[in-house]
């Protein structure tokens, strides 16, 4: 079978059995079969080599197929692969060890989840046990906590809630960096808990300004609110610093760990809990233990984890994020000031930046341009927004040279785009807009792709 005849089957069962418009999406992209992964360089079968500055939008924290972290993994598989509940693990213990290590010396209670989804519904379980007068849950518009329906109660992205309205729980949402909209929605002390990502992610990639975390950390002390920092796109050295939370100095209440924490090789995640949030659940007149426990029985995934730990502390990557950090967002930056005609500005702190662009034709455009030339893009996926985010979440051992590959090749693919008059872009938002009801051969044409389509 030829490259070409592999890839139109892996397509075709994509958009047969998972995701039609990801299958058009990629067919366009003319996105090749991956064979191989390295660092921050993906090949597919054809040889063509590319650069991963999308990292599963930050999964990849360590690289792709990290010695220390594969060989952990290989281990654990071959010793005890899975932990039955109750049952004492090494893995387990050098985990702990290594989260007391890094995180603030008052979160020193953990459960393990297999997903940010279900350690959000943990954190949400202590809070209404810690705050049993209080039902109200403040976060930030465009927020994102996990998609099962118990975290959609914390969703402050309403097109992902309104299929499912009405959600239990009353939720309050203020705008992302107004702390004094959270110091107003707090003075009525019936507020539970704030959860807030340090940086925004998502579609809507936003840096707050300086204090606005350390205000709303003093609001919730003020009021008796308990503060849940959402870390699971920020933690362990994305944004320059171990959490992103650093950057304010505070500390918060509970922490949220997932996604890049085993990086890449298999799902795992972390509700880091104070004493003090524990001693509060207990006083709760139907507290068990169990309440708090969560579904992670894979000791494979637990020493993954201690092993990105190592590898993130030992390489100092944190730091690394910071200076590498630094040419990519000021290269993005200096890609607004030169193609502002589609570019509205470039959000970023270390090695979690974007591109925020004018409507959501031109992420697509830029999107499937990277990709011609082998570069992966973070695609925010959501056309409902007027100016989405296109993310570079690079693993953070993505050196220099690679990073002006990149910011090369999104210079030719800016200087084309600055050929498409505004009102184009428009009329293909609003096309985007009805993707899902609109022939996937109309995309494929306009990219001029030789896939096939019978999905």
């Amino acid at each position: 079978m030829t490259v070409t005849d592999d890839r139109q089957e892996l397509l075709s069962a994509l958009g047969r059995h998972w995701n039609p418009t990801a299958a058009t999406l990629l067919a366009a992209a003319g996105r090749g079969v991956e064979q191989s992964s390295r660092g921050a360089e993906v090949i597919a079968e054809d040889g063509t080599r590319g650069v991963d500055l999308a990292g599963s939008y930050g999964v990849f924290l360590v690289g792709h197929g990290n010695e220390r972290v594969r060989c952990a993994a290989r281990d654990a598989l071959l010793d005890a692969p899975a932990m039955p509940s109750g049952a004492l693990h090494p893995a387990t213990a050098q985990l702990f060890a290594a989260l007391a290590e890094v995180l603030p010396p008052t979160l020193t209670r953990y459960a393990l989840g297999c997903s940010g989804a279900e350690i959000a519904e943990i954190a949400l379980r202590a809070v209404h046990l810690a705050r049993p007068d209080r039902r109200r849950i403040l976060v930030a518009e465009g927020g994102y906590h996990g998609k099962t329906l118990g975290a959609m109660t914390l969703l402050g992205q309403g097109n992902h809630r309104a299929p499912f309205e009405p959600l239990g729980g009353d939720l309050v949402k203020v705008r992302y960096g107004d702390a004094e909209a959270v110091r107003e929605a707090l003075t009525g002390g019936d507020v539970a808990a704030v959860f807030l990502e340090p940086v925004l992610g998502g579609a809507h990639l936003t840096v707050p300004p300086p204090g606005y975390l350390a205000a709303v950390a003093r609001a919730c002390m003020q009021t008796g609110t308990l503060l849940v920092a959402d870390e699971i796109q920020t933690g362990f050295g994305r944004t320059g610093r171990m959490f992103a939370s650093e950057h304010d100095g505070v500390v918060a209440d509970i922490m949220l760990l997932s996604k890049s924490l085993t990086g890449g090789f298999m799902p795992i995640a972390v509700c880091a809990l104070s004493e003090a949030v524990l001693d509060d659940a207990r006083a709760h007149p139907d507290w068990d233990p169990e309440i708090l426990a969560g579904s992670c029985r894979s000791a494979v995934a637990v020493a993954a984890a201690h092993a990105t730990i190592r590898e993130v502390r030992e390489r100092d990557l944190a730091e690394r994020a910071a200076s590498v950090g630094s040419v990519l967002t000021g290269g993005l930056a200096e890609a607004v000031r030169r193609h502002p005609k589609h570019l509205l500005d470039a959000p970023g702190i270390g090695l979690m930046a974007g591109l925020r662009t004018r409507n959501p034709a031109v992420e697509t455009l830029i999107s499937i341009g990277m990709a011609q030339r082998g570069i992966h893009t973070g695609h925010s996926l959501n056309e409902d927004i007027d100016h989405p985010v296109l993310r570079f979440y690079p693993p953070l051992t993505v050196d220099v040279a690679e990073i002006e590959r990149v910011l090369a090749a999104l210079e030719e693919v800016l200087t084309w785009l600055d050929r498409w008059p505004r009102p184009a872009t428009l009329c293909i938002s609003v096309l985007l807009r009805r993707q899902y009801r609109l022939p996937p051969q109309l995309l494929l044409r306009l990219a001029h792709s030789n896939v096939r389509v019978d999905w």
